[in-house]
């Protein structure tokens, strides 16, 4: 049996002390005198020779031993140690994230794991032993191997080589363990989405650590998981439990002979979250039957405080693929596929709003004493500036329309004159300066800070804009009918679904824009809060309140006797907003689907937004999900 305390590395096991000195017995002295001279002296001059050499020795070999001893002798030690008793890391799980009624969106499953400690990992046939491993669980030979030699001979920290492997694939590895000197299962937790396709964009995903995280993250684990999207990404800090630590006693190879102690480790802190789950797939199963798996967003807001109750965005995809270590071929065929899966249309997309915006520029218009609301502008279906012809949505026209009546029907030709001006009627409209302003108030140009990784901005265009963007002089001149057309959702404004419902809550609650979040409060192990989130004004005060009151009115007409007439069947009183927006020049029949909702009308604790994409008109795509959608919040939540 070997000692345990001695050294046995390849490095260091060879003997260092054969040491020879050689030279000719006269090489130190060449006698010019006659022999006779030196005879009496030989002997003496022979011993002294020898003395000094064997001090010399000594002392290059006292030399040395003190390097090992003093040096080198605590690598030496831990190597040593190393070999008989280490400490391996246990990975923590991750926090649970709950819903707003405390139901658990995700969980933590133990998971196979295949591992190599490059210290016990032989390098010179390390790409034959990768070979024949890879035959009994696939992966990168090369990319493996380049990650057990960058880390370095002397490592022990664990190097990944497949994650969630099968059961029987991890019993047949230990099977045939003894062939593969320095790789080992783990049995570490991942997480398990329960409902992914619903929450997919909500929650995110993890995954393995990189080497830029790592780098970043300097006290993670090398095969650690890390929250890479949606609320796994933010919150990280959060998420993340702390390791846990074992003392295992193993042999030369590596080979597990003993655990003498273990510390376990922390889970994360869990995540209470605003998003209702219930809501979120009752909207979602509404948008799928309605629409099929068309490309689509919805969100819902609490606009007295803008907390979201739910986020989605269509087609969803698994992000249980990415837990378990996703393989090159699913991830090519999310990133290839035509209907951008990955991508979070409620927060990332940006479309032409439509008519949704119409209530805002009333807003202002009546802010700005632009109209007030008796102010009564005739829609003939068509309004003619300098030979070019503006068409309303309904050919012949709406008839006379005030404000509310035109935020109900939806008016073009009247949001055409109160945002660009028509000179017969004497009314010089917004204009293009005073049309950003309230659009930036409202919200519009600019993120909004949910606490969502990926968020846009969208585009509130203007004659600056113009003149920076094009680079074509002819393109950079600013016309009455880019006005006209912002005025109603189009050109060249663009609004995420999300910057939509901030502005329908703004309406709802009588004036104030609030920062969206998901967030509510953050529990620690024994369920105590440690966080606790709190709405957040972005800004107030910015219209009359009897300004506001009348734009909505205005949506309440829209539902009572407007474009979303289907909705005053509901057993809960509510204002809305349809929205058609074109979005190809070349097929001026191709739009998106837009409606915007809020409930109860007189104290509002929902808002309700749906975009279907190039889904057609409002009123037949998006209307009806968001009415089936409050029947039941008004039967389930409204109490």
């Amino acid at each position: 049996m070997k000692d345990p305390f001695s050294v046995y590395n390849s490095n260091f096991n060879k003997k260092s002390g054969d040491h020879k000195l050689d030279w000719e017995e006269g090489a130190l002295f060449q006698a010019e005198e006659p022999d006779d001279y030196y005879e009496g002296h030989a002997t003496e001059s022979k011993s002294l020779i020898y003395v000094i050499a064997l001090f010399l020795i000594f002392g290059v070999l006292s030399i040395r031993l003190g390097y090992l001893q003093v040096v080198q002798g605590k690598q030496y030690l831990t190597l040593a140690e190393n070999n008989r008793l280490r400490v391996q890391d246990i990975l923590a799980p991750r926090g649970i994230i709950f819903d707003s009624q405390n139901q658990p969106l995700v969980d933590n499953v133990p998971s196979f794991e295949l591992v190599a400690t490059p210290a016990d990992v032989s390098v010179n046939n390390l790409q034959q032993t990768l070979q024949s491993l890879s035959e009994l669980v696939p992966f990168d030979v090369n990319d493996i191997s380049n990650k057990i030699i960058q880390e370095g001979p002397h490592s022990f920290r664990s190097v990944s080589i497949a994650a969630n492997m099968p059961k029987d694939t991890a019993l047949l590895f230990e099977s045939k363990a003894e062939q593969f000197p320095g790789f080992s299962i783990e049995n570490n937790p991942i997480r398990q989405y329960k409902e992914p396709e619903v929450f997919s964009h909500l929650l995110g995903y993890t995954g393995k650590i990189t080497d830029k995280e790592l780098a970043a993250n300097p006290s993670y684990a090398l095969n650690d998981y890390i929250g890479k999207s949606g609320l796994e990404l933010t919150y990280e800090n959060y998420l993340k439990g702390v390791e846990g630590q074992k003392q295992v006693e193993v042999d030369a190879h590596g080979n597990l002979k003993n655990i003498h102690g273990q510390i376990d480790p922390q889970p994360g802190q869990s995540l209470v979250l605003n998003i209702d789950g219930d809501l979120q797939r009752e909207l979602y199963k509404e948008i799928v039957a309605k629409n099929g798996n068309k490309k689509a967003a919805a969100v819902a807001i609490n606009p007295q405080t803008g907390q979201v109750l739910a986020l989605i965005s269509l087609p969803g995809f698994d992000n249980n693929l990415f837990s378990g270590g996703i393989s090159q071929k699913d991830y090519q065929a999310l990133v290839n596929d035509p209907q951008k899966p990955l991508f979070d249309r409620a927060i990332a997309g940006t479309y032409p709003p439509g008519s949704t915006i119409k209530p805002t520029i009333a807003a202002a218009a009546l802010q700005e004493g632009v109209v007030n609301d008796q102010t009564k502008i005739f829609d003939n279906g068509d309004l003619v500036l300098g030979g070019y012809h503006f068409h309303g949505w309904k050919a012949g026209g709406l008839g006379s329309m005030d404000v509310r009546s035109a935020i109900a029907m939806s008016s073009d030709i009247y949001f055409y004159t109160v945002g660009g001006g028509q000179a017969a009627l004497n009314i010089a409209g917004l204009g293009p300066e005073r049309l950003d302003k309230y659009d930036y108030l409202f919200g519009m140009g600019q993120k909004l800070g949910i606490d969502l990784p990926g968020e846009q901005p969208g585009l509130v265009p203007g004659p600056e804009w113009k003149k920076q963007y094009f680079k074509d002089p002819t393109l950079q001149i600013w016309y009455p009918g880019d006005t006209y057309h912002i005025s109603i959702g189009q050109g060249d404004l663009l609004a995420t679904p999300l910057q939509v419902a901030m502005w329908t809550a703004t309406v709802a609650n009588g004036g104030t824009l609030y920062q969206p979040y998901i967030l509510d409060k953050v529990l620690d192990n024994n369920g105590n809060v440690v966080f606790q989130n709190q709405p957040k004004a972005i800004r107030a005060g910015f219209i009359d309140p009897k300004n506001i009151e009348i734009v909505r009115e205005g949506m309440r007409q829209t539902v009572t006797s407007g474009t979303a007439r289907s909705l005053d069947s509901l057993p809960i009183t509510s204002a809305g907003k349809t929205g058609t927006a074109q979005f190809d020049a070349a097929d001026p029949k191709a739009t998106h689907a837009w409606f915007t909702a809020f409930a109860p009308y007189e104290n509002p604790k929902i808002v309700i937004v749906v975009l279907i994409e190039a889904g057609g008109e409002g009123s037949s795509a998006a209307t009806p999900v968001v009415k089936e959608t409050l029947k039941w919040w008004a039967e389930n939540r409204n109490k």
